[in-house]
């Protein structure tokens, strides 16, 4: 399947829904102005905590190319930082000047991080000032064709061990693998040391059997032809033209876990959100928030990442991530204690195929 073919299928329009509406009620002419005037003569720092040619970096920068031309007289200085699953690069947004100067694309593995109550995580990312998201997102599984795995139905048995490339046992993707595991009981178990681009050129290559991310994040391992989805852990249906495959809603082990696969609902309609640090003065946020909405309102913009990068603009405002957030924390205390639990189960049965858990 070359790249138009692919790109065919994972849209069938150029311009989602939530798209439209975000267009039709953009910002007027007086909000930009003043969004140009604020940041005129200005350096900005835009923080991406991924590497280099990952989903999000590529999708960070497409989006500063085109905030680019709306701020001429303003300096962009684009700074990649994937350190420990992005929580530096994270923090550096979190501790940043709240003056408009300092903006970022926070990582959703940090919802994770923070739901779990991570030792390591200095900030709050529900305290972020948020400005939207880019795009809400659908999780996959795609399996290599260099593979000896026959099919999903066998990684669903849980009688082999399924090999997946993974950045940092803190990223989504491996997260998502162990919840995978204990909600279903497949045994994949991801391989650390892969970021960027070569988590996919992993699978590529028949190094690992599989890949879990978004649609566009393992988009190069489709269009090359190495590999085919054959999973989706989230719920909601494909893109239209997308192969119809299992959801994992459908696949559990136990039906009262249906809770746990809301969590990933959850962390894939966060998408790829777009923020400052906290504590920034409301004028300054709706500087930055009027620039949001002008480029994912732009037909130029939309077609540009669905033609290059093969994202399909579905944009999420403020509000959508701030109530996404408040709804997961009214879940209760408990809820990492049960989170945690799930992972422990997971990791348990990636270590062999004698474990078992629950």
């Amino acid at each position: 399947m070359d790249r138009r073919q692919f790109l065919a299928l994972a849209c069938g329009a150029l311009v989602t829904p939530g798209g439209k509406a975000m267009g039709q009620t953009g910002p007027g002419p007086a909000a930009l102005d003043a969004a140009r005037t604020y940041l005129e003569g200005r350096t900005v720092r835009a923080i991406i905590p991924s590497a280099a040619g990952s989903g999000t970096d590529r999708s960070s920068r497409l989006f500063i190319s085109a905030l680019e031309p709306l701020l001429p007289r303003t300096r962009f200085r684009v700074e990649n930082n994937d350190r420990a699953g992005g929580q530096i690069g994270a923090s550096e947004l979190w501790r940043g000047r709240a003056d408009g100067t300092v903006i970022g694309f926070p990582r959703n593995n940090l919802f994770y991080a923070q739901l779990m109550e991570r030792d390591t995580l200095d900030f709050s990312f529900s305290d972020f000032t948020f400005f939207g998201s880019v795009t809400r997102g659908h999780r996959v599984l795609v399996l290599g064709t260099g593979s000896s795995i026959d099919g999903v139905e066998e990684i669903l048995a849980g009688r082999r061990i399924v090999l997946k490339s993974a950045d940092s046992v803190t990223s989504s993707h491996f997260v998502e693998a162990m919840l995978m595991n204990a909600l279903s009981g497949s045994r994949i178990r991801p391989v650390p040391g892969f970021s960027g681009g070569s988590r996919n050129m992993a699978v590529i290559s028949g190094e690992v059997d599989c890949q879990i991310g978004s649609i566009e994040a393992v988009q190069p391992i489709v269009e090359s032809g190495a590999g085919r989805i054959v999973f989706r852990l989230t719920s909601d249906p494909l893109p239209e033209g997308l192969p119809e495959v299992p959801r994992l809603a459908d696949h559990l082990r136990d039906p009262g876990l249906e809770w746990a696969v809301g969590i990933i609902d959850a962390a894939a309609d966060l998408g790829r959100p777009f923020a400052g640090p906290p504590g920034m003065a409301p004028e300054v946020a709706a500087h930055w928030t009027a620039l949001f909405e002008a480029v994912v309102g732009d037909a130029g913009f939309r077609e540009k990442a669905f033609a290059e990068e093969g994202v399909v603009i579905d944009p999420a405002p403020a509000g959508a991530i701030a109530a996404r957030l408040g709804r997961l924390s009214s879940l209760g205390d408990g809820l990492r204690d049960e989170v945690d639990a799930l992972l422990g189960c997971g990791r348990l049965l990636a270590e062999s195929t004698e474990g078992t858990c629950g």
